[in-house]
């Protein structure tokens, strides 16, 4: 037989080679929210985020000053931290929010791709913008991902967009660790 036609014959029994892209998700991806007081405004927001992330295969953990001064085991491997701020930047609980911000501030935002805050505005309708300022500060220190400070209702559009925008974050933060395998 020839070379062109063994070469011919051969060709009809090749096997077409497929390559596969397999993205390594991992089996947890955790986001903490610093809670400081909790009330009712509080807990609609935590539903909402809740909502939000749990369609996106996000977890929520919830944190208290407890768990962040006792360097707590679920305050550790967060991809993203939201922080409850105190809405009046002269109140006690603000103070304490300061000092255990300092002190932990590194622990808590080292793994961490994405970090956010809100407050709830009382009547004055000021929000906490010094304290922002501070997490915006550390998170990019921390090489961490701020997406700003929301004090809109829970219900409204606003919160909703945030919401959204922090879970989508998140997923992008952990993508971008992914191994891509042929």
């Amino acid at each position: 037989m020839s070379e062109s036609l063994a070469v011919s014959a051969g060709a009809g029994k090749q096997e077409k080679v497929g390559i596969t892209q397999d993205h390594y998700q991992p089996a947890v991806v955790s986001v903490g929210i610093v809670l400081y007081e909790w009330n009712e405004a509080v807990r609609q927001r935590v539903q909402r985020l809740g909502t939000h992330f749990g369609n996106s295969g996000i977890k929520l953990q919830l944190l208290t000053h407890s768990d962040l001064v006792r360097h707590d085991d679920k305050a550790k491997h967060l991809q993203g931290v939201i922080f409850q701020l105190p809405p009046d930047g002269d109140s006690p609980l603000a103070r304490r929010f300061e000092l255990i911000f300092r002190h932990c501030q590194q622990s808590l935002l080292v793994d961490c791709g994405v970090a956010a805050a809100f407050t709830l505005v009382e009547d004055n309708n000021c929000s906490n913008i010094e304290l922002a300022m501070q997490v915006s500060f550390a998170s990019h220190g921390a090489q961490c991902h701020w997406l700003g400070l929301d004090y809109s209702a829970a219900d409204s559009v606003a919160f909703q967009s945030w919401c959204e925008g922090i879970a989508m974050s998140v997923r992008q933060s952990v993508n971008k660790t992914a191994t891509l395998a042929a």
